[in-house]
């Protein structure tokens, strides 16, 4: 099967090398541009210094900090949102010790437990949800909330996305990613974009709303379980 690819260039490598092992063809058309907030993450590591947790929630954030500010918060508590963020952050020397069952940041949040009088640390791309930020605050944690990196979307998206059509299968693994592609394909064409299949609710909540339907949610929200979904129903 012809996939199209939507992940940025830097998160892209291990879903069409599972592709590939599978015997799909990956067509690579990146969705999201990202740049690193490189003196924000080293202000905030200067400000503060010894922090009792910081909060990964993407494998973005764990590079972000890893170029950014590579020696900080280093006796920090660190917790991830799922396994792949996990092991990002384990290969940069960080002892991850929470990672929740289910691959959310509100998961995350829950797998903490008591957080109120805590310091956290909370790197985030500029269009994450501000709700967990709230929810820790409302749990008694004081929050440094800091914007790692930016999300943008990639010159000649429309034409490039077009250019890829038709194809089998069509994976997205955030909402931002869902909403460029809806802007990018008009409704005459979305068949073409095959089985869509997406990695968690909150991204088949924003195809919903730009009016893309979606076939299929990973049962897991990783690459694995997106490229199994690709396979099944």
């Amino acid at each position: 099967m012809r996939v199209l690819v939507t992940r940025a260039l830097q998160d892209a490598a291990s879903l069409t090398h599972a592709l590939v092992e599978l015997g799909h063809e990956p067509v690579l058309v990146p969705l999201i541009e990202v740049t690193f907030q490189i003196d924000a993450l080293a202000a905030l590591a200067a400000a503060v210094p010894g922090p009792d947790w910081v909060l990964v929630t993407s494998g973005v954030g764990a590079d972000a900090i890893a170029v950014s500010c590579p020696s900080a918060w280093r006796r920090a508590r660190w917790a991830a949102v799922g396994p792949a963020t996990a092991h990002r952050l384990r290969e940069r020397g960080l002892p991850v010790t929470v990672v929740p069952e289910r691959f959310t940041a509100m998961a995350l949040i829950a797998a903490l437990g008591d957080l109120a009088g805590q310091v956290l640390i909370m790197p985030r791309g500029d269009l994450a949800p501000a709700e967990p930020v709230l929810q820790l605050r409302a749990a008694g944690a004081t929050v440094h909330d800091v914007v790692c990196y930016a999300n943008s979307e990639p010159p000649n998206t429309a034409r490039d996305v077009l250019a890829s059509l038709p194809v089998h299968a069509t994976t997205l693994f955030s909402g931002s990613a869902a909403e460029r592609l809806a802007a990018a394909v008009p409704a005459e064409r979305r068949a073409e974009l095959g089985r869509v299949v997406v990695v968690g609710p909150s991204t088949a909540e924003t195809c919903a709303r730009v009016g893309l339907h979606v076939h299929a949610v990973a049962d897991q929200h990783t690459v694995a379980g997106v490229v199994r979904a690709i396979g099944t129903g």
